[in-house]
């Protein structure tokens, strides 16, 4: 009678948001009206649970977009570098004398800064920034050479990354020492008891008490289930050569829920 399928699916950005959707879509249709109290009450106690898996799902996303920062900081450098060697060559001798300018500055604070950790990496770059911003001839071969929109767009992510990192690191301090899994198991649990207990009711009671809620219910279930199967396929098509960026469930749109606070982009 309910659409049912495996929430484990569900993404830690995703899985709040759906939750908290059920809870609200069965609240809605006081439940202590209809024999759901015990059980609704047992699954939203869980609303403070689910915003810990939130927090942990935020920090996920911070990884991502620090893998990214990163990679386009370490390109930006090497082009930096890259570019002022290929310059060094060239027989106009005041090209040459900015590369050279350029390459000794930043073998000085040391050409492996691409293949540091974060932390050293970042603490490198704001280091070279500086010196930069306070030398008038680091900052004139680099007009002269074109690298200094490079060069300031390389200054601006190492920023951004550091502020991210440390959100990041603020997020996973919050939920040290949860298990989050368990969390997820024992809700999942819940839920399952839920689904069960309405289709019982609606024997016992009649289907007309339930019928509104479960067709809630099963509109954001199907929404879900299949948002769930189009990315499994999706994700099939890409390990054989689509390369396709996997990409969250868009949240579904419902009137009676109130969970749109829950960010799961």
């Amino acid at each position: 009678m309910i659409v049912k399928y495996n929430l484990s699916r569900l993404w830690k950005s995703e899985y709040p948001l759906v939750v908290n959707r059920i809870i609200d879509i069965v609240e809605a249709n006081n439940p202590h009206d209809i024999h759901l109290g015990f059980i609704f009450d047992r699954l939203a106690a869980y609303r403070p649970q689910l915003m810990k898996i939130e927090v942990q799902g935020r920090a996920d996303r911070d990884s991502a977009t620090l893998r990214d920062y990163d990679k386009q900081r370490d390109t930006l450098y090497k082009v930096i570098f890259s570019v002022s060697k290929a310059f060094l060559r060239t027989p106009m001798c005041d090209v040459s004398k900015n590369a050279e300018q350029i390459l000794m500055f930043l073998k000085k604070h040391g050409s492996d800064i691409p293949v540091t950790n974060y932390t050293a990496e970042t603490k490198r770059l704001y280091d070279l920034e500086n010196d930069a911003r306070k030398s008038s001839n680091i900052m004139a071969s680099l007009n002269a050479l074109s690298l200094k929109p490079l060069f300031d767009r390389m200054c601006k992510l190492n920023k951004e990354f550091d502020q991210i990192f440390m959100q990041r690191n603020h997020r996973f301090a919050e939920n040290k020492n949860i298990d989050l899994r368990l969390i997820r198991k024992e809700c999942d649990e819940e839920i399952a008891l839920l689904w069960r207990t309405i289709e019982v009711n609606c024997k016992e009671y009649g289907k007309e008490i339930y019928m509104p809620m479960i067709n809630e219910i099963n509109e954001l279930n199907t929404y879900y289930k299949q948002g769930i199967a189009t990315r499994t396929t999706r994700n099939r098509k890409t390990k054989n050569g689509d390369n396709k960026k996997e990409e969250p469930i868009k949240p579904i749109e419902c009137d009676v829920c109130n969970a749109t606070d829950v960010n799961v982009t």
